[in-house]
C-alpha cells in the first residue's frame, strides 16, 4: 500500500511529466502540421472540434478561437484535460483515497470543480500561493476533468469542455471588453439586469460571461435555451449577483428572456471579427511566442 503523501508525490510527478511531453516538440510539430494542412495553428492538446455546424452558424469561427494555442510557457501548469490518479493507473492510498486533480497551483480543479478557464492566473491567487514575479504570468489556462474516472454521466465532460471553451472564446476574441456595452444596445431598459447596470453604474460582464457560457454550451449540445435545467444551472451561478434574495426569480426570469439575444449577439460579434479584423487571431498566436 502507498501512503497518501507518497501517492500525491508520485501523482504530481507523473502529471508534470505528461504535461512536459504534451507541450514539447511533438505537440509543436503536430500544430505546424495542422497549419500546413489548412486547419490553422491548432494546439493538439485541445479537442479538434468543440462547436458543431449543425448547432451554430459560427461553429468554424468559434473553433478557431477555442483551439488556438495557449501561451508557450507559464508556471502552475496544465492546460486541457486533467487526469485523476486512478486514470493514470495509480492505486488508492492506504487511506483509500485518490486524487481527482493536482493541488494548486498546478491545477485549480478539485472535488467540486470540473472545469475552469483562467484568463490571468496571477489575478486569482494570493502572493503566497502564486508569485507575480513568475516569468511570464500564467494566463489563458483552461482545464477540465471527468466527474468520475469510470463514468461520464449524461455527457458531463463534453458539456464542461464546451462551457469552458466558450469562456475562452468570450475572452480571447475581445468580446469580454465590449459585452457590457453591447448588452445595453439589445436589452430593454425595463429588464432587471439593465436596471442593475443603471442604478449601480457597474459592469455586469461576469454574469453575461457565465450566462453565455452556459447557454452556448447547451445550444452546442442541441438543447433549447428555455430548458429548465439550463435555467437552474444559471440561477445557481448568478444568484450571488442579485442584490436581494427575494429578487432572484425575477432576475433569472428576465435573463432567460434575453438569453437568445445574448447568444445571437455573441455569434454576431464573432462574424464581425472574421470580416472586420481577420488578423486578430494570428496576432494573439504570435504574442505568446
Amino acid at each position: 500500500m502507498i501512503s497518501s503523501s507518497d501517492l500525491k508525490k508520485e501523482y504530481t510527478k507523473r502529471i508534470l511529466d505528461l504535461e512536459d511531453e504534451a507541450h514539447g516538440k511533438k505537440a509543436t510539430d503536430e500544430a505546424m502540421l495542422s497549419m500546413m494542412m489548412g486547419e490553422g495553428y491548432r494546439d493538439p492538446n485541445y479537442p479538434k472540434q468543440i462547436a458543431d455546424p449543425e448547432f451554430s452558424d459560427v461553429a468554424e469561427i468559434f473553433n478557431q478561437w477555442a483551439s488556438s494555442p495557449p501561451p508557450k510557457n507559464y508556471p502552475g501548469k496544465i492546460s486541457g484535460r486533467v487526469l485523476s490518479s486512478e486514470e493514470m493507473g495509480l492505486p488508492l492510498s492506504s487511506a483509500h483515497t485518490l486524487y481527482v486533480a493536482p493541488s494548486d497551483p498546478i491545477s485549480s480543479l478539485g472535488t467540486g470543480i470540473l472545469g475552469n478557464y483562467t484568463e490571468n492566473y496571477a489575478n486569482e491567487r494570493s502572493a503566497e500561493t502564486y508569485s507575480r514575479t513568475a516569468n511570464p504570468p500564467a494566463v489563458d489556462r483552461i482545464q477540465y476533468r471527468k466527474l468520475d474516472s469510470g463514468k461520464d454521466p449524461e455527457g458531463q465532460l463534453d458539456d464542461t469542455i464546451k462551457h469552458e471553451f466558450t469562456h475562452r472564446v468570450f475572452d480571447r476574441s475581445g468580446y469580454k471588453k465590449i459585452a457590457d456595452e453591447r448588452f445595453k444596445s439589445y436589452v430593454p431598459e425595463d429588464n432587471a439586469w439593465r436596471k442593475l447596470q443603471k442604478t449601480t453604474g457597474k459592469r455586469i460582464t461576469t454574469p453575461i460571461d457565465q450566462a453565455i457560457a452556459y447557454g452556448y454550451a447547451h445550444k452546442l449540445k442541441g438543447g433549447e435555451l428555455d430548458d429548465s435545467d439550463l435555467r437552474d444551472r444559471i440561477e445557481y451561478t448568478l444568484q450571488g449577483f442579485v442584490p436581494y434574495d427575494y429578487q432572484v426569480d425575477h432576475y433569472i426570469d428576465d435573463l432567460m428572456k434575453v438569453l437568445p439575444s445574448m447568444i445571437n449577439d455573441f455569434e454576431k460579434y464573432l462574424r464581425e471579427q472574421e470580416t472586420e479584423n481577420p488578423t486578430r487571431l494570428t496576432e494573439l498566436e504570435n504574442e505568446f511566442d
